[in-house]
């Protein structure tokens, strides 16, 4: 496909989206990307020149609605698709406008806002736990009346948001007073939710991996179809994710179990089109929806690469051009894929210095190290998953080679915080 023949594909572009090489990648046998940014938000230079030199570049600074699907038509785009929770409301207004195919304002309002797709979820028959909305800078009595609603131990996170940012377990109302007291300046001005804990099970699904995984699905004209089950690493407290495995080792029937839990949650969503990551905890009275976010997860393409060969950026742009894409199982997986990732310690501020990443790089199976927080770096805790200092990716054969893997790791990278 050269020329006037490539489609073009306009993604959505800012803050927490996909990598732009990868993404640009995924495209170069497929598509033109027109990248629609807002300059006053993604404010980073050489970013901005970059995208420049991988596609046309769309910038809506300053226009209305009308105004920025104006300048998106100009580029004839085929399909629309976004890959971060902050750009998916914009992609749904421009592609309602310009009648491309992608999540109407109201679905998108349901994977965005936790009370909205708990009220869907809970409409479309599926057990959830109760969850209040926190007024705005609340007053104690009013952290008391929200207390009354629920029952502990309950989490405290953003109505809006992701990556465990602000995302706390309190474990009776007084516990709630004072983490809400301490929330980072800020924080008050956006909706905050409490949420009735989902209690562990009794029985670990697992012998060493967390008791909650991920469904990566694409759905398209309605039809869904699921390619991995992806599992956790034990996580950080309080709600930090320190690794991901592809496939994940729950026992099959469970796993049959959550497939469906994730088919049910994406029917009561009503979702007939885009790549969704559900993450679903297992309890004692069965699988049970975490939330359900509407594009791929972090990490969650590179480690499926890793595990089965295919591309998980591309698939979501071919099914964001039209195509019918349909997988009639989970894709087969000849080694596990992981990622494992160095969250910092509640309360540390900032990192001094990181050695032993040189022999990480050399053991065996590993693709790539990365360093995401240099030495002087600040870091907070508070910030959720996002926050983690370095990631390792690679592939084993099997899950106890991955749980060595994370033992050698655990030996040789020191991490020094202040």
């Amino acid at each position: 496909m050269t020329g006037a023949d490539r489609p073009t594909l306009a993604i959505v572009y800012g803050e927490g989206s996909a990598s732009a090489m990868a993404l640009s990648g995924a495209a170069a046998s497929l598509c033109d990307i027109a990248w629609v940014i807002d300059s006053t938000v993604t404010r980073d230079a050489s970013m901005l020149r970059l995208l420049r030199k991988m596609g046309t570049t769309v910038d809506l600074a300053g226009l209305s609605e009308e105004e920025s699907a104006a300048a998106v038509k100009a580029v004839h785009p085929a399909g629309i698709v976004a890959y971060a929770d902050a750009q998916i409301a914009t992609a749904a207004a421009l592609a309602e406008i310009l009648g491309l195919d992608y999540y109407d304002r109201t679905v998108a309002d349901r994977l965005l806002d936790k009370v909205t797709q708990r009220r869907a979820l809970g409409d479309g028959g599926l057990p959830v736990p109760r969850c209040v909305v926190v007024p705005a800078h609340p007053s104690p009595r009013e952290i008391d009346a929200v207390a009354a609603g629920v029952a502990f131990p309950v989490v405290l996170k953003p109505r809006h948001g992701a990556a465990s940012r602000d995302t706390h377990l309190a474990a009776d109302a007084a516990q709630l007073q004072a983490l809400v007291a301490q929330l980072p300046e800020g924080a008050g001005d956006a909706d905050m939710v409490v949420e009735e804990f989902m209690p562990d099970p009794s029985a670990h699904p697992s012998s060493w991996f967390g008791d909650y995984v991920s469904v990566e699905s694409v759905v398209a004209s309605g039809r869904v179809s699921h390619l991995a089950v992806t599992g956790r690493l034990p996580g950080a407290k309080p709600f930090r994710e320190t690794g991901l495995i592809i496939p994940s080792d729950f026992a099959p029937s469970l796993q049959s179990s959550i497939l469906e839990v994730a088919s049910a949650a994406i029917a009561a969503l009503e979702i007939r089109t885009g790549c969704l990551h559900t993450e679903i905890k297992v309890t004692d009275a069965g699988p049970r929806v975490i939330e359900v976010n509407g594009r791929i997860g972090g990490f969650v393409a590179p480690v499926l690469a890793l595990a089965s060969g295919i591309d998980f950026f591309e698939v979501s742009q071919r099914v964001a051009l039209g195509e019918t894409l349909a997988f009639a199982d989970l894709l087969p997986t000849p080694q596990v894929g992981y990622v494992t990732v160095g969250q910092p310690p509640i309360g540390a501020r900032r990192v001094v210095s990181v050695t032993g990443l040189d022999k990480i790089a050399a053991y065996p199976g590993v693709d790539s190290v990365s360093l995401n927080r240099q030495p002087g770096a600040e870091v907070d805790w508070r910030l959720g998953s996002h926050e983690y200092v370095y990631a390792v990716l690679g592939r084993a054969l099997d899950h106890d080679a991955v749980h060595a893997m994370q033992d050698f790791v655990d030996q040789e990278v020191k991490v020094v915080y202040e």
